[in-house]
């Protein structure tokens, strides 16, 4: 399965409403990253501050959403206002994907903020039928996620082989490596032996290479800035 990573992460945008329903003309499948504001509400960002995109030097933690949706980038750049995980991207557009993948960005998360964002992706849950798998780097995070019933799956999120706890992962769904780290170490990721949604595909000379190396019952879904991924 082709994914559209951040909604086809491209110099022109990524993680926006544009971009997600742009991508939907080419695949069903999205992968993107949510954060939490300072007034809780919950949208989807992949930085922890808004230096990159805005060019401002303040933390997504530190503003409201209205305080966020006013900075003077915005006001400018409407098509960049981040989207409401619920309002926008939940209620409008979720029930036209197969696949949705929610990457919980690591934070300091108090157990009220987890319960915030599970009542968030309960909502989510309602509003599609498409298989959702949640995700994340931080192992504190995905402890919280392997309690999760079966309306979602699990997705265990890692960059190299030293981030990998063979307890944590007993019960999770999908292993969720970075393609360069599949090339180098293939012998232990074919140890784990888990159905893999790899990340981030840029070219398609990896897709032939990590073909070549893995069996196709492992490779479930190339998570993808590149819109014409051949896989």
């Amino acid at each position: 399965m082709l994914v559209a990573h951040r909604g086809f992460r491209s110099k022109t945008g990524e993680n926006r409403m544009i971009d997600f329903i742009e991508a939907l003309k080419i695949c069903k499948a999205v992968e993107f990253d949510i954060r939490m504001t300072k007034d809780k509400q919950i949208i989807i960002f992949h930085d922890h501050n808004l230096k990159r995109i805005a060019g401002i030097n303040k933390t997504i933690r530190s503003l409201t959403y209205d305080e966020l949706k006013n900075l003077d980038f915005f006001v400018k750049n409407p098509d960049w206002v981040p989207a409401h995980f619920i309002d926008d991207f939940a209620k409008k557009i979720s029930k036209k994907y197969i696949m949705i993948n929610v990457e919980i960005k690591p934070d300091r998360y108090t157990d009220l903020e987890y319960k915030s964002i599970k009542e968030a992706l309960d909502i989510l849950r309602k509003s599609t039928t498409a298989e959702i798998i949640v995700s994340s780097f931080s192992h504190s995070t995905l402890k919280w996620i392997s309690q999760f019933g079966k309306d979602f799956k699990k997705g265990y999120l890692m960059e190299k082989p030293s981030e990998y706890d063979p307890n944590l992962i007993k019960g999770f769904d999908y292993l969720h490596p970075y393609v360069g780290s599949l090339k180098r170490s293939s012998e232990f990721y074919l140890n784990i032996n888990l159905p893999m949604n790899i990340w981030t595909f840029k070219k398609n000379e990896d897709v032939t290479i990590i073909k070549s190396i893995y069996p196709k019952k492992l490779l479930n879904a190339f998570i993808s800035d590149k819109k014409d991924l051949k896989i």
